[in-house]
């Protein structure tokens, strides 16, 4: 996802260089004019056009890193019958546990994967438990948490997964 952002970032400043370099050129008809002002506008575009490049990739990719921690500050409860939506490989989903109890999780796509989630009042509190998803299934079998732990799961494969609660 990152990498798409950066191709429309680098994308947007090459076309905008190239509207910077026809904007500045004169409407002389003199060619040494013309010349003289053309290579002198080009040489500073370029600069200024480099410096901004890095600007842009590190304001985008701030975001990336404060919406992971939104992600997890704003996961939905966890309840039967929620679902995800589907996750390419990388990308994250999360759900917040805040009721005792045994919750069975499966992928829509791929039912045979399934996992048990176990929230018990005497397990060990923490705030965020991350789980991959590879080779089609859950990493883990069973896991037991303290209520209001919020399970972060990441697919780390080629294919679509969903995080399903039944």
């Amino acid at each position: 996802m990152i990498n798409k952002k950066f191709g429309l970032i680098l994308a947007a400043g090459i076309l905008a260089l190239a509207a910077c370099g026809e904007e500045e050129q004169p409407a002389a008809n003199e060619a040494t004019e013309v010349e003289e002002q053309e290579s002198a506008p080009a040489e500073e575009a370029a600069p200024e056009a480099e410096e901004e490049m890095p600007e842009e990739d590190a304001d985008e990719e701030e975001p990336a890193e404060d919406e992971t921690d939104e992600a997890s500050a704003e996961a939905p409860e966890a309840m039967s019958g929620a679902a995800s939506a589907l996750l390419a490989n990388g990308e994250t989903t999360s759900f917040v546990f805040n009721e005792a109890g045994e919750f069975a999780i499966f992928c829509e796509p791929h039912p045979v994967m399934k996992m048990t989630v176990v929230v018990d009042e005497d397990a060990e509190q923490m705030d965020e438990v991350e789980i991959d998803i590879a080779d089609y299934e859950f990493v883990e079998e069973t896991i037991t948490i303290a209520p209001g732990t919020t399970i972060v799961w990441t697919n780390q494969d080629q294919v679509q997964h969903n995080v399903a609660i039944k």
